[in-house]
C-alpha cells in the first residue's frame, strides 16, 4: 500500500509537471518575419499593404510587415508600365512589379498584389484558369476578385515556412506572354546575383536614328508620319517616344490614339495622335537571301538572363545577318526571318521586342524585321539565332492599315 501511494504521487506529480509545461509551451514555432518596403510602389502604396494583410490573415508561418527606418528590407515592391512580375532570389526575398499593364486592363489590385507576395512565398504560377487559385494569376477571367489563397495555397506556404525550404532565383510574371518584352527600366530591379555583362546587344547606337520608337517597355519603328510597328506581344502605350536613341529624353512624345494587330503573326501598329517630323524608315518589297547583313536595335537588357538587369538608357545596335529558317526551332517561314547570334553570344533579349532589323539599301536603312522571340525556345538571351516578323512580307497589309506608305 505505502509503494502504491508512492507511485500514485509520483504520477500525479508527472500530470502536473507536464500539464504546466504545455501550459507554457509555444502551439507552434515563432512565425518568420518579412519586412517589405512599398516606398516605390507609388499610387499602389496601400494595395501593397492589403496584399500583404490578406497572407497575414490566411497563414501561420510567415508574417509580412512594412520595414522600418533603418531595417533591411527582405522584399522591395516597385511600379511601372509593364507587367506586374516578381524576381525572386531565395525563398522569402525578392521584389515585384505593381505592373500598370494588367491595371490598365482591369485586373483587381489587391488580387495582383497577394498574387505577387504569394511567388515571394515560394507558389509557382499554375495557370488553371480558375478564380478560386490566387496563382492562376492572368488565366483567370478579368473580372476576378478574388485576392485570397486557397487553403492548399495557404498550406503550402505554410510548409514552405515551417521547413525553413530553400529555393533559388526565379522569375514569374503575370501575363504569360512570348517574346522580349520589358526589360526592368529600374537598374535596381536586377537580381542580387548579377552575372557578368554579357553584351548580348552589341553596342550603344552608333547613330540617330530617325526612325526609331520606344514603346515602354519594348522597341518600335517609325513607318509612316503617324504610325509606328512594334510587337503584337508588347503592350499598348499610351505614348512613345519617336526619333531618339535615348529613352528619356531627345526626339518627341507622342500620344497612342489606336492600335491595330496582324491577324496571325506577332506585328502590331500604333496609330498616333498626331504626325512627326522625323523621316520614317521605308519597308522594301523583300527581306533578302540568306547571308543579307542586317542591323539590330533596340533597348533590351545587355545581359542574357530575365530580369538581370535593367535597359539601357541609350539603344543598342548588333551588326548580324539572316541565317537559314532551319536554324530557328517554330519559324513560320514566309513570315518570319531567322537572324543569327553574332559570335554565338550577342542577339535581341528582353526590351528589344518590336524593334527594328534593318538592311542598308543604296544608302538608306530599309526596315525588313520587327523583333519577335528567341529562334531556341531559351530564355537566356542569344544562346541561338532570335525571330523577327518579316514586314515585307506582309507589306500590302500594312499599307492598307496606314492608308499608304511612303514611297
Amino acid at each position: 500500500m505505502p509503494l502504491r501511494r508512492l507511485s500514485a504521487a509520483a504520477l500525479g506529480a508527472v500530470v502536473i509537471a507536464a500539464v504546466q509545461l504545455a501550459a507554457v509551451a509555444p502551439a507552434h514555432a515563432a512565425a518568420r518575419v518579412l519586412y517589405y518596403d512599398a516606398s516605390r510602389a507609388a499610387e499602389f502604396v496601400s494595395v501593397v499593404n492589403q496584399g500583404a494583410q490578406i497572407w497575414n490573415s490566411r497563414v501561420s508561418n510567415v508574417r509580412l510587415q512594412p520595414v522600418s527606418a533603418g531595417q533591411r528590407a527582405n522584399i522591395t515592391v516597385y511600379a511601372d508600365n509593364g507587367w506586374p512580375r516578381t524576381y525572386s532570389t531565395s525563398l522569402g526575398n525578392g521584389s515585384w512589379y505593381m505592373g500598370r499593364q494588367a491595371v490598365d486592363q482591369g485586373y483587381y489590385q489587391p488580387r495582383i498584389a497577394a498574387h505577387e507576395f504569394g511567388h515571394i512565398l515560394g507558389l509557382p504560377d499554375r495557370r488553371t484558369g480558375l478564380c478560386s487559385d490566387l496563382m492562376s494569376g492572368s488565366s483567370a477571367p478579368v473580372s476576378c476578385t478574388n485576392a485570397y489563397p486557397n487553403s492548399r495555397e495557404a498550406a503550402e506556404v505554410n510548409s514552405n515556412f515551417a521547413s525553413l525550404q530553400t529555393t533559388g532565383a526565379r522569375t514569374y510574371e503575370w501575363a504569360d506572354t512570348a517574346g522580349y518584352a520589358a526589360a526592368p527600366e529600374d537598374a535596381d530591379a536586377a537580381s542580387d546575383t548579377d552575372p557578368s555583362p554579357l553584351i548580348v546587344n552589341g553596342r550603344p547606337a552608333s547613330q540617330n536614328y530617325s526612325f526609331l520608337a520606344y514603346v515602354s517597355g519594348c522597341t518600335g519603328s517609325l513607318i509612316k508620319a503617324n504610325w509606328v510597328v512594334t510587337a503584337k506581344h508588347c503592350s499598348t502605350p499610351s505614348s512613345v517616344r519617336v526619333g531618339s536613341v535615348n529613352r528619356t529624353s531627345g526626339g518627341a512624345v507622342v500620344s497612342v490614339a489606336g492600335s491595330v494587330s496582324h491577324p496571325s503573326i506577332d506585328v502590331k501598329l500604333l496609330r498616333l495622335a498626331s504626325s512627326v517630323s522625323y523621316a520614317p524608315a521605308p519597308i522594301p518589297t523583300t527581306a533578302g537571301a540568306v547571308g543579307t547583313a542586317t542591323r539590330i536595335i533596340g533597348w533590351g537588357q545587355t545581359c542574357p538572363t530575365r530580369g538581370c538587369g535593367s535597359a539601357p538608357a541609350t539603344a543598342n545596335e548588333l551588326d548580324t545577318s539572316i541565317v537559314a529558317d532551319s536554324r530557328c526551332a517554330g519559324i513560320n517561314g514566309p513570315y518570319e526571318i531567322c537572324t543569327d547570334n553574332t559570335n554565338g553570344n550577342a542577339g535581341a533579349c528582353y526590351g528589344d521586342s518590336g524593334g527594328p532589323q534593318v538592311r542598308m539599301v543604296s544608302g538608306r536603312w530599309n526596315l525588313i524585321g520587327a523583333t519577335s522571340r528567341s529562334g531556341n525556345g531559351s530564355s537566356v538571351c542569344a544562346t541561338g539565332p532570335s525571330i523577327y516578323e518579316d514586314l515585307p512580307s506582309i507589306r500590302s497589309w500594312i499599307n492598307t492599315q496606314v492608308g499608304g506608305l511612303p514611297s
